[in-house]
């Protein structure tokens, strides 16, 4: 199934944006026209990556979360932006397949440029899915989304969720699924990982890379779903996969972070202290807090990943978000005042030590019961001083951000950057007086200097209730 417009002013209604589906946006000019990629469309943020840059195209992946125009609740989609012509074309992967932003697919570039998209279902069995179950399909054309393979499908033997594939070259080519699984988890659901030796055709289950179980008589633990590292991944496409991580859930743990790497099958801390192998199936594997702290946390100061890339020395630096209020009452989920003051924060590995610095003020919780989720942000995989943040709150002062327009309080796209690595950013405000929130920016890797900002505008009442337009800026 797909669908077809083209980007330019009244252009068959695919007009440059001055407003998405659900309310207007204000947008900075002197930075670039805004553009309206897709119409009814979400993301999580465990995926990756879910925006990538082929041979003069954008593709991108979403979740469609209403039904409009033209798009069912729970549809799986790929769409490709032309960054010539401005041609847009849009493939449903999946119709109705399941209506969660988690389902989202992650992209990868094969060598012969055809495009592998990945998905999976978060938990349940509200479709037909297979909550066991990893789902792809293949573009038959290099970077063409108008035609894909049939459906492909792997039981991975446990409940799944999150997609993140990498190819390394040094491997012959091998892609790596890394996911979150139940199996064999003792009821958590901690990072396992596929892989494909014959460029995507099939795929095998790999073993346990992390594991963390849920703790009994930890006093930093509350018991509500345990047993779950959050994991952000990077690569250099050649031998090496960086990843950071938490121990837990947020609203389970007063998480902090840790980051290591796979090379050459084992698993190394940031020093390059090899930790163990990255296992198969029957062996054991290292827990989070085996690996190089980046940031610690307490119940005050608790973590959550949010993004990770490599500079041009493959030197990882990464993003995440800290809840400063609240958690000594996650344990009541659904009930607490938590989540009122979130901050952002970047970290970067020097060669020797990680150094970690607050970046902004993340502003407020997105609803109640999952206390720790922000407007997210966006590093620039080309440029570690640079950093794109969704905020309700002014990044620097922490004042709310209402907007002039309706009087209401609006998460609002920021860019940051450092001339310090990080101890001190400056913000302008790239979005203004919105009558809708600006959440959860991609900023892809590109090979030319021009910078690609994507982002969701619209309403966001819950990972399975939401109605959002992609849209973004080139400049």
């Amino acid at each position: 199934m797909k669908s077809r417009c083209l980007l330019g002013a009244a252009l068959l209604g695919c007009s440059l944006l001055a407003s998405c589906s659900n309310g207007s946006t204000t947008i900075d000019t002197t930075v670039a026209e805004p553009l309206l990629l897709k119409k009814n469309g979400g993301w999580c943020w465990y995926q990756d990556e879910r925006a990538i840059v082929v041979d003069g195209q954008l593709i991108f992946g979403t979740v469609a979360g209403t039904t409009r125009d033209g798009t069912d609740r729970g549809d799986v989609q790929a769409t490709a932006y032309d960054l010539h012509s401005g041609a847009l074309e849009t493939f449903t992967l999946a119709a109705r397949f399941q209506s969660d932003d988690h389902d989202v697919p992650a992209l990868l570039e094969l060598i012969d440029g055809r495009i592998l998209a990945v998905f999976m279902t978060h938990g349940g069995n509200q479709t037909e899915a297979d909550r066991e179950a990893m789902y792809w399909r293949v573009t038959e054309g290099p970077g063409d989304v108008a035609a894909w393979s049939e459906t492909r499908k792997a039981n991975v033997g446990g409940s799944i969720s999150y997609a993140n594939l990498f190819r390394l070259s040094a491997e012959d080519g091998r892609i790596y699924n890394f996911h979150r699984n139940g199996r064999g988890d003792e009821g958590g659901n901690n990072p396992h990982y596929m892989v494909s030796d014959d460029a995507g055709e099939t795929f095998q289950y790999g073993g346990r890379m992390l594991y963390w179980p849920t703790p009994s008589g930890d006093p930093k633990h509350t018991g509500i779903d345990g047993g779950r590292p959050y994991v952000k991944y990077a690569s250099n496409d050649e031998d090496t996969i960086h990843f950071v991580t938490t121990e837990d859930h947020p609203r389970a743990y007063d998480n902090s972070i840790y980051h290591g790497f796979i090379r050459d099958g084992r698993i190394h801390a940031s020093d390059g202290t090899e930790i163990g192998p990255l296992v198969g199936e029957d062996d054991d594997a290292p827990s989070p807090a085996d690996l190089t702290p980046v940031f610690t946390g307490d119940a005050e100061h608790v973590a959550w990943t949010i993004d990770l890339h490599l500079d041009d020395e493959g030197r990882p630096y990464t993003v995440f978000s800290v809840q400063r209020d609240g958690a000594p009452e996650r344990g009541n989920r659904g009930a607490t005042d938590g989540g009122q003051d979130l901050r952002y924060y970047y970290a970067r590995w020097n060669g020797e030590r990680w150094n970690v610095h607050e970046a902004a003020h993340a502003g407020t919780r997105l609803y109640q019961g999952e206390d720790d989720y922000a407007g997210l942000a966006a590093l620039d995989p080309q440029d570690p001083d640079v950093l794109y943040i969704s905020t309700d709150a002014d990044p620097t002062t922490g004042a709310p951000l209402i907007s002039a327009a309706d009087g209401e309080r609006h998460y609002e796209i920021f860019r940051g950057t450092t001339v310090d690595r990080g101890a001190t950013w400056t913000w302008e405000p790239l979005t203004a007086d919105s009558t809708a929130d600006n959440l959860r920016p991609i900023v892809p890797r590109r090979e030319s200097k021009e910078t690609l900002l994507l982002w969701l505008c619209g309403k966001y009442h819950s990972y399975t209730d939401y109605d959002l337009d992609v849209v973004g800026l080139r400049f």
